[in-house]
């Protein structure tokens, strides 16, 4: 990870416009690639976590959203309901 925490701007607003309310964000790594940074930040809201990839100007190059809380197979399905 570089030293420069600091994000740049367009990716605050854009948080800030796409997840208004309940949501918990994190920087979780700026890398850079071939003489460009990116950005890897993660927005938890709705039981739902949203991976985003922006680039340095701030423009957003990929999402992926996850479920915070996935599906615990031992939860699916009792041990009483095992033959």
């Amino acid at each position: 990870m570089t030293e420069n925490k600091k994000i740049p701007y367009k990716i605050s607003e854009y948080v800030k416009n796409h997840f208004r309310e309940d949501f918990l964000f994190e920087v979780k790594d700026v890398k850079e690639v071939k003489g460009h940074r990116y950005y890897r930040v993660e927005v938890a809201k709705d039981d739902v976590i949203h991976k985003l990839t922006f680039n340095e100007n701030g423009a957003l190059v990929e999402e992926v959203a996850d479920d915070a809380f996935p599906t615990d197979w031992h939860e699916e399905r009792g041990f009483d309901d095992i033959p």
